[in-house]
Order: structure tokens, then C-alpha cells, then sequence
């Protein structure tokens, strides 16, 4: 059965024919005799790592412990869209999550995993990252295949259009965009910013943990960073509402940087098409989620400094799943041609 990796910075998503599944790439180093660790763990049935004496929890469990021991120092394995270089025990955490994703291949199995495009913002190639995550994968059993992370949205975000306009994958650690014209890739790249970015500014200036931000965008019902949302709780002053406040500033700061970033990418590239309509912009991506987003990408977006006419801006459906089944899809067609492939030489 064919399968579909997402391989982002903060969450782990695969997809195949008649399911999708969902693990945050985070974990959490757990102090104390390693043993007694590890029994507790095994008794709550909590997935976790041992690496040189060290036991780790693994994915949501771990976001859910930093929650409530707020001085717990919650760790990722990847950063920026790529493996993080501070985490030396990242390999086996990253190991671990994607076993219990995908599971052993069961004969002949085709996993399309994606990778990030090159930044243009930052010095960092994207060859080790994309090895290492093949090597994984291969280790369970599967014939493994890698796109770039805004090819597989556009797959999934662009069949309605001839596969031609935009996709922008908003993800945690990058945002990722692709230019495309009818399936072919005309232009690629990424920004080191993305859903983190975001994180990071605001709980440096509301004084909180990171863990608190992700936790009211993802939790809050206030959240909404519309306009009017956003006038309706100045007077509030409270924790969550100076939290919510600063979300909408830094949504603010990313869009545009985006938008500036690809005006000048157009502006300077030879191989861009000359669209002989308007085209769509389609957006994804679990920094796309929060209930707004799409306003503030409208009230930065400025037709007459945009070198190509923007017919609209969309939410892909199920956003945050849109590239691992953009991946999943590019899986089903490989596994496809091999099968007329082996028809034909019977």
C-alpha cells in the first residue's frame, strides 16, 4: 500500500488510502534512575527512547507533560525545517516516531516522503536532512522516494486549476513555495521562518513559555486574528488576550515576509512562466489553521507590487494533512507505473 510522509518540523503526518496519522516531532528528557523511568513509562504505556542511559518521551506525550511541568525543557528533533544540529539523540526520537508511523512495509511498498526547498534566507543545504530521512524509512522495509514539501501541496492544492499557480506550505519550522505550471515546477524555494518564528517572538515578549503560545493557538477559542476579533478584546488584559494580541502582529510580519521574499524571487528568476491567465495562490500547512488566517494573508497581499495577477487566495481543504497526501498521491502513481510496467513484461 502506497504511503505518504510529511516530514515537519513540528508534527509527523502519513497518509494512505483509507487512513491518516498525526505524531508531533517533539520529545522530552526525562531526569531520574532509568529503570525506575522506564517501568513507570511502560506502565502508563508512554512511548519513549533510550539512548546512552537517557530516556526520552516521544511525541504528544511529551507536549502534554511540558504542559503541566511548565520548567520542563520540551526538545525537538528537527529545527527550521531541517534536523536539528543541537539534538544529539534526535536520529533515534526521529526513528521511533516514523516506525510508528508507517510500520514495516508488507511486500512491495512505495513511501514518497517530502523534503524542504533550499532557503533563501539562511546557509544551510538540505542533502544530509534528506539522506538521513531516506535511510529511516528504507530501514522498514520500503521503496522510498522524496518530492519537495510545495510540490506535494500543489498536487493536492492545484487539481482544480491544471496543477498551475501557487502553493505555499505554512509549516513550523519553514514556509515553503512553488511556483507551477501544469505539473511542472517552475520555481522553488523556502524561508527559514514559519509557525515557530511565530512562537518564539511572541513568548519573548509576553514573558511566557513557547509551550503556553502553541497551547492557546491551538487550544484557545478567543483566537481569531480578524480585525474586529482582534478590537473586540484590547480592554481585556489578560495572559491568553496580550498572547492572542501579539499571535496577530507576528502572523502579520510573517505574511508580508513571505509576500516580499516572492516578489523578489520573481522578479530576479529567469525560469518563471509568463501566465496567460491570473492564477490562485493555495495555502497549507499547520501554521495556515488559525481561524483568520486567510484575512491577514489578504490585508498584506498588494495586487499592484505583485508582478503576477492573483486571481484568489486558498485555504486548502484539511490544510494541515494537504502535503502528506500530496505525497501520498505522487506514491499511488509510482506504484502505478510499476504495475503496467510489469504487466507489459509478462
Amino acid at each position: 500500500m502506497a504511503k505518504g510522509l510529511d516530514c515537519g518540523t513540528s508534527y509527523y503526518i502519513t497518509a494512505t488510502e483509507d487512513s491518516i496519522k498525526k505524531q508531533r516531532n517533539v520529545f522530552l528528557t526525562v531526569d531520574g534512575d532509568a529503570n525506575q523511568v522506564k517501568r513507570m513509562l511502560k506502565r502508563q504505556r508512554i512511548p519513549f527512547v533510550e539512548k546512552a542511559g537517557k530516556v526520552h518521551i516521544v511525541g504528544q506525550h511529551a507536549f502534554n507533560y511540558a504542559q503541566i511541568f511548565s520548567t520542563t525543557d520540551l526538545k525537538r528533533p528537527m529545527s527550521q525545517g531541517l534536523l536539528n544540529p543541537k539534538e544529539k539523540d534526535a536520529l533515534p526520537v526521529l526513528n521511533a516516531i516514523i516506525g510508528e508511523l508507517i510500520g514495516k512495509a508488507k511486500g512491495k511498498e512505495t513511501c514518497v516522503y517530502c523534503i524542504p526547498a533550499k532557503p533563501i534566507d539562511q546557509t544551510r543545504e538540505v542533502s544530509y536532512h534528506e539522506d538521513v530521512l531516506k535511510q529511516i524509512i528504507e530501514t522498514y522495509g520500503y521503496d522510498v522516494k522524496v518530492i519537495e514539501e510545495s510540490v506535494a501541496l500543489a498536487y493536492e492544492g492545484l487539481v482544480d486549476n491544471d496543477l498551475t499557480g501557487i502553493a505555499i506550505s505554512m509549516g513550523a519550522g519553514m514556509c515553503n513555495i512553488c511556483v507551477m505550471y501544469q505539473g511542472m515546477s517552475a520555481l522553488s524555494f523556502s524561508v527559514a521562518r514559519g509557525g515557530d518564528w511565530i512562537d518564539q517572538n511572541v513568548a519573548s515578549d509576553c514573558g511566557c513559555t513557547v509551550a503556553k503560545v502553541i497551547s492557546v493557538k491551538e487550544n484557545s477559542d478567543k483566537l481569531d486574528l480578524t480585525k474586529s476579533a482582534i478590537n473586540d478584546i484590547y480592554q481585556e488584559g489578560s495572559d491568553e488576550y496580550n498572547i492572542i494580541n501579539a499571535i496577530r502582529s507576528y502572523y502579520g510580519a510573517l505574511v508580508n515576509y513571505l509576500l516580499v521574499n516572492l516578489t523578489h524571487q520573481f522578479n530576479n528568476a529567469e525560469s518563471v512562466p509568463n501566465f496567460p491567465d491570473s492564477i490562485p495562490v493555495v495555502f497549507g500547512g499547520g501554521t495556515s489553521l488559525v481561524k483568520g488566517f486567510m484575512e491577514v494573508v489578504n490585508e498584506q497581499f498588494n495586487q499592484d507590487e505583485f508582478p503576477i495577477q492573483v486571481k484568489e487566495f486558498v485555504l486548502v481543504e484539511d490544510a494541515h494533512t494537504a502535503v502528506a497526501r500530496g505525497c501520498l498521491s505522487e506514491a499511488q502513481l509510482i506504484e502505478e507505473e510499476e504495475s503496467e510496467n510489469n504487466e507489459e513484461s509478462t
